[in-house]
């Protein structure tokens, strides 16, 4: 640890808090490798500026700023809107928590700073992983895990299983041989076992779709009214407007990649939707990898959310994808899913998902409401 003074303060929207922050992130986060300085100021404009959830004096967030060797530190703060009971309330998820490691001892003040958020507004960390749990677990200062049983699993179907396969050999003292394997005939042979070890897992059929699926190119009133419609049958959820699914889904930047968003109708009649991502290639996430990251549909109706499963995955299938994946569910969710015989990974010991609510009657509904949790709670696809 260092001894110089460092001090905690709130990010600016200046050149130079910028630049150090895109500067930690770059170094410290494998999917920012690529991204320019350019293209950070354009996921700060998004996330923050053109952010519709946005109210006077949200902060972005805070760093840790070092007179030696600039911010070493940081934590953001995304607007969102989240409906939790009869209430429509503005709140904040935590993104991008990160400290140089010469600077590891200044953590706990960050993240005090980051959960006394949670004092004025609702506050989720949508994305959470084992620094983030030890430190929301040991210093329990409010912030706890959402009520959802079994949040920890992943369901994955296996279109094309050998390119996980190759991609993990590619990471491993057989990497020499990838390149041989693609070019040559063994390649066959390689997909041909790949796909028999994952047989029972590799396709979504829901019987009983018969509602076309459509992609869509624009959100318009009818999807904010929709919204309105259904709301109730969700108790804790992402609030789903026109003008929210328009900045989450067909304005970001492109660094950050495009989500394709799938709407079933009836009758002309819009009755859910889903949105699906193909993941950047990194050292933690195979190519080809779409994820489902939002879903709302009417409830009352299976065949929709029937329709609305094939139809991922008949998207991912058609682009390419190797895995197609589904985390973060409701137990209901969840269960539906499972007919559908996901390959289920051992359970890592993260919990991604928690929250803090800054008042006993918020707190009390996130108790006591069912949640629906997706990505779009959170940082999943911003």
């Amino acid at each position: 640890m260092t001894s110089e003074k460092v001090s905690l303060r709130e990010a600016q929207w200046d050149e130079r808090d910028l630049s150090g922050i895109w500067e930690l992130c770059r170094r410290l986060f494998e999917n920012y490798r690529t991204c320019t300085l350019n293209d950070f100021r354009e996921i700060v404009r998004h996330r923050w500026l053109d952010n519709p959830w946005r109210r006077p004096g949200h902060v972005m967030g805070w760093v840790l700023d070092s007179p030696k060797d600039g911010i070493v530190g940081f934590v953001g703060l995304i607007p969102v809107g989240m409906k939790v009971g009869p209430h429509e309330v503005v709140g904040a998820c935590g993104t991008a928590f990160v400290v140089t490691p010469a600077y590891r001892a200044y953590s706990i003040s960050l993240y005090r700073k980051f959960v006394a958020w949670g004092d004025h507004q609702l506050l989720l960390d949508v994305t959470s992983g084992p620094v983030g749990n030890k430190l929301h677990a040991t210093l329990k200062l409010g912030i706890k895990k959402i009520p959802v049983a079994g949040l920890q699993e992943r369901f994955l179907w296996m279109i094309r299983p050998e390119m996980v396969l190759l991609w993990r050999l590619g990471s491993t003292r057989w990497k020499s041989w990838v390149r041989w394997i693609e070019r040559g005939p063994v390649a066959w042979i390689v997909a041909l076992l790949s796909r028999a070890r994952f047989f029972r897992h590799r396709r979504v059929r829901f019987a009983g779709a018969g509602l076309p699926v459509e992609r869509v190119k624009e959100f318009t009133d009818e999807f904010t009214q929709f919204w309105e419609d259904h709301k109730q049958a969700y108790g804790v959820a992402a609030i789903r407007t026109r003008a929210y699914l328009q900045w989450r889904y067909m304005d970001p930047p492109r660094f950050m990649g495009a989500a394709t968003v799938l709407a079933c109708r009836g009758n002309g009649r819009l009755l859910g939707y889903v949105a699906v991502m193909k993941r950047l290639q990194t050292v933690w996430a195979a190519p080809g990898r779409y994820v489902v990251t939002d879903l709302f549909y009417d409830k009352t109706r299976p065949d929709v959310l029937a329709g609305l499963m094939n139809g991922a995955f008949d998207f991912a299938k058609s682009e390419g994808g190797s895995v197609l994946e589904v985390s973060i569910m409701s137990p209901d969710l969840r269960e539906r899913l499972r007919s559908q015989r996901p390959y289920i990974p051992p359970l890592v010991e993260s919990w991604p998902y928690w929250y803090k609510a800054p008042t006993q009657e918020l707190a009390g509904l996130c108790e006591a409401e069912s949640w629906w949790p997706s990505g779009a709670d959170g940082d999943a696809n911003l």
